[in-house]
């Protein structure tokens, strides 16, 4: 482990010794064939790439949405890359990946990595790589290695970090996504090793994100910009690494790299740790619930026990979830001004479980905003940090207190989605199904089969048809 501001001057001086941490992933990412990955591998890809389209379908309709949109289709109308859901228009690379990315996390529904790592693959691996793949007349086989390649650079590049920088206020998944979309478009455009390192040094001095908008109850919708910038980014670093552009090896473990810089404590060997071994995507998580991570466990245990004991949520007269340190400190507003606020806090979103079914995104509205039950409820909630040893992730002590004097405890440590608990197919396809609801039924049907059986895709540029079925 190191901490902040010691030298690293053996791997600074990486170009004439020893690869660095950035080449030898480089090295890895490139040299990845669809033969030599196990089917379980293959799976997951598939599971993060429909999941994710599923996330980009219903969040294209919000406001911050549609305004990146705009934007998007001003810049860059006329290209190669179709969006899911958004029929009849082209755009180029960079902009499907600035709009796919914002898509993807517009709404607290696309995947992570379990323990966090400050990492989305979704928005910032799948979805760009999908834009990617278009561009690039790919074939589905390329586009699932693309996955696996970019989850296995970002999940390491953010498991090395520790977790640290959100610590003093930066938004890890707009540090670390540029590099994981830079290796699913650069393996896509066939970059070669020194290339895809040189788009590594330069998708460092793109990673941005700021967690103002947790501290002053406002200007939340900022949040969903980091992903589709973190998206566009990498695609930028492929482009230009591709036409010779240079960006500096050390990038990653170097003195004034993303582990110096951003990190307060940092572990830089995780960056290659079990390359070529083990894979980091088995860590893939998918969520069920649209709010933060860190309310997925005690959600599902709240619900259990309304289910159980037929509670509804004028029964309940408080709640105790101990939890991690950051929860305490980035997830517990009790009185959010806007939706994306409240689908951070832990104490609110498990005051919208309690009167309405969370299963349903929908849920999550302004009705249940501006709810005086909800908004009641959600101020008797008491969020506090567990003691002693805890486990890596998630998990949460909760206590239900009803009006009749009953307490219901439990500890949940994995949550439906999570590694431990995977989805199975038919429950992915039950939130596939659900998000897109605005498509008919024979075009969600297409859709997900399409997507399901990417790999009989010759040449993803003319996905074009099975794009276009998802309409509103």
């Amino acid at each position: 482990m190191r901490n902040r501001g010691e030298t690293v001057n053996a791997v600074a001086k990486s170009s004439t010794s020893s690869p660095s941490a950035a080449q030898i992933l480089a090295d890895y990412a490139t040299s990845l064939r669809y033969e030599d990955l196990p089917p379980h591998v293959i799976e997951l890809a598939r599971q993060c790439l429909v999941d994710a389209v599923a996330c980009a379908v219903f969040g294209k309709d919000f406001p911050w949405s549609q305004t990146v949109l705009e934007y998007a289709r001003s810049t860059g109308e006329g290209g190669p890359c179709r969006l899911p859901g958004v029929p009849e228009l082209r755009l180029g690379l960079p902009q499907a990946a600035l709009a796919l990315g914002t898509f993807g996390h517009a709404f607290e529904l696309d995947s992570l990595r379990k323990p966090g790592a400050g990492v989305h693959p979704g928005a910032t691996v799948a979805l760009p790589a999908l834009a990617a793949a278009q561009a690039n007349g790919a074939s589905g086989r390329d586009l699932l290695v693309a996955i696996v390649a970019g989850c296995e650079v970002m999940f390491r590049i953010g498991a090395a970090t520790l977790h640290t920088p959100e610590k003093v206020g930066f938004h890890a998944p707009g540090l670390t996504g540029p590099f994981g979309a830079a290796t699913a478009c650069g393996v896509l455009s066939g970059l070669s090793a020194s290339q895809l390192t040189h788009a590594y040094g330069i998708a460092g001095s793109l990673a941005s994100g700021l967690l103002a908008f947790a501290r002053v109850g406002r200007g939340g919708m900022v949040k969903r910009l980091h992903l589709g910038r973190a998206a566009e980014s990498g695609v930028l670093a492929t482009n230009l690494a591709a036409a010779g552009y240079e960006g500096p090896d050390s990038v990653l473990d170097g003195e004034f790299g993303l582990l110096d810089t951003f990190c307060g404590e940092s572990s830089p060997d995780l960056l290659t740790a079990g390359l070529r071994q083990q894979y980091e995507i088995e860590r893939l998580c998918i969520k069920r619930y649209a709010c933060h991570v860190t309310a997925q466990a005690p959600v599902q245990f709240l619900r259990e026990q309304m289910a159980t004991h037929g509670l509804t949520g004028h029964n309940i007269e408080a709640i105790v979830v101990r939890s991690s340190r950051k929860v305490v400190t980035h997830h517990s507003e009790l009185e959010p001004n806007d939706i994306m606020l409240a689908q951070y806090s832990v104490p609110f979103t498990l005051a919208i479980a309690a009167f309405l079914d969370p299963i349903d995104p929908c849920v999550f509205d302004e009705k249940a905003l501006h709810s005086p039950d909800i908004r009641a409820l959600a101020k008797r909630i008491q969020v506090t940090e567990r003691e002693g040893p805890v486990p890596k992730g998630w998990g949460a002590e909760v206590e239900v207190h009803t009006y009749d004097g009953r307490i219901f405890t439990g500890t949940q440590e994995a949550f439906l989605g999570s590694p431990e608990e995977p989805l199975s197919q038919a429950a992915l396809r039950a939130k596939f199904d659900a998000l897109c609801a605005g498509l008919s039924a024979s075009d969600s049907m297409d859709l997900f089969d399409s997507l399901w059986h990417i790999e009989a895709t010759q040449d993803l540029s003319q996905l074009v048809n099975s794009l276009d079925l998802a309409r509103t």
